[in-house]
């Protein structure tokens, strides 16, 4: 994203991931990455073209849940996306009691009020770096219909 020309802001809750991603960027490019250290709960997104939550939604406390998705609908512009996954109601570790699971229904209704360019439910046998799992997985990208607007934590700047 940054040879492209976006400018992107990285946050994740441990330090080593924004110590792990500034090693690999090179110098050119660090003018457009800004990197934080900081809990999903209780965030504050700035208006965004992209907000991109790789892997990281279903690690949620449930009860956090809500109020994280509905900082990312804040967040996305008109004419923005969201893309991320959420884990189904039929992966290995549903039930654990500290993570966010969704049923099909569930996953469906999260998706109201965007136009969906990809809803992919995916079940498989994988593996984590623990050993092998049963994953089942929503993957989304989903576009915040147009009305107008700019973003910021992924914005294409023109050089």
């Amino acid at each position: 994203m940054l040879r492209r020309g976006w400018e992107v802001i990285g946050i994740d809750g441990d330090p080593a991931a924004a110590k792990f991603l500034s090693r690999r960027v090179p110098n050119r490019l660090r003018h457009r990455l800004s990197l934080r250290t900081a809990p999903m709960e209780g965030l504050i997104l700035p208006k965004a073209d992209l907000v991109y939550a790789s892997y990281c939604l279903p690690f949620l406390v449930p009860a956090d849940f809500p109020g994280v998705w509905e900082a990312i609908r804040r967040a996305v512009v008109p004419g923005g996306h969201f893309a991320g996954q959420l884990f189904g109601d039929r992966d290995e570790w549903a039930g654990t009691k500290s993570m966010v699971f969704h049923t099909l229904r569930q996953t469906r209704a999260l998706t109201k009020g965007y136009r969906v360019d990809l809803f992919r439910e995916s079940e498989e046998e994988g593996r984590t770096p623990k050993g092998r799992k049963h994953w089942h997985v929503f993957d989304l990208i989903l576009e915040k219909p147009r009305s107008g607007g700019a973003g910021s934590i992924a914005r294409r700047t023109i050089d």
